[in-house]
């Protein structure tokens, strides 16, 4: 008869031992990703930001989609260690004659520090925030499988291309990953009857971080009243309203603190907001309401506003092959399957399976993990705006901490099980080194690599104007003095040191005249998803290229050619 087993248990002295290195594997991959990488299409906007609203208090400059807290995290160490020139007569975004998005790139690359310094030191708040993320993903996986449990979930998220990759970018959706999932730990904590007063008062602390970092951190209210109905079938409705009242309440101060008290900025230069943008909004009345009597700060609800409102009204999009305005419904899950390394698939689906199957409380506590992943899934994958699976970061703490369930598991085929395990694990740390430093260009062998991403998506999931410092290398290498460019992203490639003629592109500065037609001759440059066309007046202007072999392609995001 063959004997049902499980994997042996790791003790928890070398288990905490391994979590700790696997942490410092972690800040030693994105601190030279964050080096090697030149801005991305967000960071220099989050930078000035963060950097107007910690030194000035000016929460007016770009309000539209994100709030304070997750550029300031961004901006923060900049702030601290240097000393840099900011105009702060910056007109905001959306103001008449509107200076705010150039601004952004002369503050961070013509100041009175080299723009690759300020722009890795503001990397360095989400490499911290992404530390911070591990530390909970570990605790989470210890409480709920032991030690060997949560070795496995810790080393999976480390070792993610899509973490990995943005906690190497000064962006808020790495911040935002973190604090809905650290929420979420408390708010569990809580309904579970383990957490008092002070896991309350954690709780309400990182509700807060969420709330100001980006506004899908609204969906942390329906888990917020779920945790409350446990609670209150667990522990009764006098200890029960009392701990959940308290919470809302510091959440409610908290964040007017993190805007300083004020409605808005008491600058003398404050810009009103745009306030018209939303008159034909459903909800116009609601923030007429809420401004009227000042409930929220100004900048925190016209954030809300723009978010909503921008969710619905879509964005040109890129999804193997077709072109929509609108989106596709399957976008994301399309997204997931091939941007995730196939044994996290696998280690996933086989967690799910097997605490379906066992039906015990571990089951019932692997739900917090589940229901708040698929909630968040399903609500961005219903929105039209389809640009990059970044959007939907935060669903990975939790599918890792599922996978750490994987250890627990009995069957009678331990032998089997073990080298199964075995190759699934190794199979995921060889596919993470094999695509350093290019993780934000991962896709899974199910498409062949991250040499065909770009048949498959673009724009963020691919190419987000990161790698400039390695064209310039191949250029020197080739000898190549100048260089006929289409470019994907916020910047102008010459802050990199890169001479080139300009050639149709979607924002990169022209350098001469604009020809509607390319003479192919010499050397070109051409990012993938200027390559695809995506916002490009005619999508396939670039069709001779497409058709043509690359003589290189940079980091998989920009092809280069020569005729």
């Amino acid at each position: 008869m063959i004997r049902i087993g499980r994997m042996p248990e790791v003790t928890p002295k070398r288990a905490t031992f391994g979590a700790l290195l696997i942490l410092l594997l972690f800040c030693l991959i994105t601190t030279s990703i964050a080096k090697s990488k030149s801005n991305t299409w967000d960071e220099s906007a989050h930078i000035l930001s963060g950097y107007a609203y910690i030194t000035e208090g000016l929460d007016y400059l770009s309000p539209l989609n994100h709030p304070v807290t997750g550029r300031s995290i961004s901006a923060l160490i900049p702030s601290l260690v240097y000393d840099l020139d900011f105009d702060n007569t910056v007109k905001p975004e959306r103001a008449p004659d509107s200076n705010f998005f150039p601004y952004s790139l002369k503050f961070l690359f013509e100041n009175s520090v080299p723009g690759t310094k300020i722009l890795f030191s503001a990397r360095i708040g989400s490499i911290i925030t992404g530390c911070l993320l591990l530390c909970f993903v570990w605790l989470w996986a210890y409480r709920l499988w032991g030690p060997t449990g949560a070795l496995l979930s810790v080393l999976f998220a480390a070792l993610s291309p899509n973490l990995l990759a943005h906690s190497a970018l000064a962006t808020t959706d790495l911040p935002i990953t973190a604090f809905f999932f650290i929420s979420t730990y408390f708010l569990y904590r809580l309904s579970t009857g383990e957490g008092g007063i002070v896991t309350a008062l954690l709780a309400a602390l990182f509700i807060t971080l969420a709330l100001t970092t980006k506004h899908s951190a609204l969906f942390l209210l329906p888990v917020f009243g779920i945790s409350f109905l446990l609670r209150l079938k667990r522990s009764g409705i006098k200890s029960t309203l009392g701990l959940y009242l308290s919470v809302f309440v510091v959440v409610y101060l908290l964040l007017w603190a993190f805007y300083g008290f004020r409605f808005h900025s008491s600058s003398p230069l404050y810009v009103p907001l745009d306030w018209a943008l939303f008159e034909a909004s459903a909800f116009a009345p609601i923030y007429d309401f809420i401004r009227s009597f000042k409930l929220l700060p100004e900048s925190y609800l016209y954030g809300v506003a723009g978010v909503l409102s921008g969710a619905s009204s879509g964005r040109a999009a890129f999804l193997m092959g077709e072109y929509s305005s609108n989106g596709w419904w399957y976008y994301f899950t399309v997204a997931f399957l091939i941007k995730t390394p196939i044994p996290a698939l696998i280690f996933f689906i086989a967690s799910v399976l097997y605490l379906l199957r066992e039906r015990s409380e571990r089951t019932v506590r692997a739900l917090w993990l589940f229901l708040p992943a698929l909630m968040l899934f399903v609500a961005i994958s219903a929105q039209n705006v389809n640009i990059g699976l970044r959007h939907a970061l935060p669903v990975y703490p939790f599918i890792f901490v599922l996978i750490g369930s994987v250890t627990s598991i009995r069957t009678e085929s331990i032998r089997l099980a073990k080298r199964f395990f075995v190759v699934g694990v190794a199979w995921y740390v060889i596919s993470a080194a094999s695509t350093f430093p290019h993780q934000l260009a991962y896709f899974n062998e199910f498409i062949g690599g991250p040499d065909n991403g770009y048949k498959y998506l673009v724009d963020s999931n691919l190419d987000w104007g990161q790698d400039l410092p390695a064209l310039k290398e191949f250029m020197v290498e080739r000898d190549i003095e100048s260089i006929k460019m289409s470019y994907f992203g916020f910047s102008d490639p010459k802050y990199y040191g890169i001479k080139y003629d300009y050639l149709p592109s979607y924002y990169m500065p022209p350098t001469g005249a604009v020809s509607s037609e390319v003479t192919l001759e010499g050397w070109f440059a051409i990012s993938a998803t200027m390559l695809q066309g995506v916002y490009l007046p005619r999508r396939d202007f670039y069709k001779i290229f497409k058709e043509t072999e690359p003589v290189a392609v940079i980091g998989h995001s920009i092809f280069i050619y020569k005729f």
